[in-house]
């Protein structure tokens, strides 16, 4: 009889697997289980994008702040904001359109160079058109919104390395984390211009170019972690179709490529410019579009 009792008995081990149950299903609801999971470079993207937003909002906070006190006139600035931006676009868009040929990594080691180099310009000169020239060729956010090319890259690798089913959890704490980064800039930023005010009594201009040097510092770490990305970022090539011989058969699954084949081929080489995806989707896309400028001129209006 006591024997049978202790067969009922539970095991440790399956009582405390039971109350872990909802714990875990909690956290794979949080996706924390898939972002745990997730490849490594995953995780390093995630955290260069935690570190850039981070220098993003220390150096917004103080940007139109700096110019005006260097003696730029309002409308001045405002034309530095526009001119950064209007450059950004050419820039980024060059540069995410080479990406998969001169490689990802590659593209985010130069983005965190230009990020570092435009810290130290900053720093160093008070001239409006050696920042202007910084801002528009380095990394410089006017608003402390994602600018370069780096979240286009970061994203295409991120859908790479991650499966469909995955994706949506991935994408959220990467989102997440990086609108941490840019809140904890805030903080960061206003808590050194302020010690350094009122305890080392820096003046304001000398206190502003103390965080410039901290934006290039944090770039270097950017750069550190671009190098630390393996070759699974990159974009896997695509096999070369086979010659046609003599003995390729015409008929049934292995038909000959006709002319019509070879031009349906061409169109993605003929068009690089334009995506590959389908007419739905493309509506889809033209929508966000829309809806993200509508976006973007509604916060342009009231920057901080």
């Amino acid at each position: 009889m006591a024997d049978s009792q202790e067969d009922v008995t539970p095991p440790p081990d399956s009582t405390s697997s039971q109350l872990l149950r909802p714990v875990r299903a909690f956290l794979k609801e949080l996706g924390l289980v898939t972002l745990y999971h997730s490849h490594v470079d995953t995780k390093i993207l995630i955290l260069q994008r935690f570190v850039r937003l981070f220098a993003y909002g220390g150096s917004t906070l103080i940007l139109a702040s700096y110019l005006s006190d260097l003696g730029n006139e309002d409308a001045r600035i405002g034309l530095f904001m526009t001119l950064t931006l209007v450059g950004d676009v050419f820039i980024s868009f060059l540069l995410t359109l080479i990406a998969d040929q001169i490689g990802r990594r590659w593209i985010l080691v130069l983005g965190a160079a230009l990020m570092c180099a435009s810290g130290v310009v900053f720093g160093l000169s008070g001239n409006y058109w050696v920042l202007l020239a910084a801002a528009i060729l380095g990394v410089i956010s006017p608003a402390g919104n994602e600018i370069g090319p780096f979240r286009a890259i970061e994203e295409s690798t991120i859908a790479h390395l991650t499966s469909k089913e995955e994706r949506s959890d991935v994408y959220a704490w990467y989102s997440l984390i990086g609108t941490a980064g840019t809140a904890l800039g805030f903080i960061g930023c206003g808590w050194v211009i302020t010690y350094l005010r009122d305890e080392r009594h820096f003046g304001t201009i000398a206190a502003y170019r103390i965080i410039f040097f901290v934006y290039a510092a944090v770039g270097i770490v950017k750069l550190c972690l671009a190098l630390m990305l393996s070759k699974a970022c990159e974009l896997d090539p695509k096999p070369k179709p086979a010659n046609v011989t003599e003995a390729t058969p015409l008929l049934g699954n292995g038909t000959a490529s006709t002319k019509d084949d070879n031009d349906d081929d061409a169109k993605p080489r003929q068009w690089r410019l334009l995506p590959n995806i389908s007419k739905e989707s493309r509506v889809v896309l033209i929508q966000l579009c829309v809806l993200f400028a509508f976006d973007n001129l509604a916060s342009g209006l009231a920057p901080l």
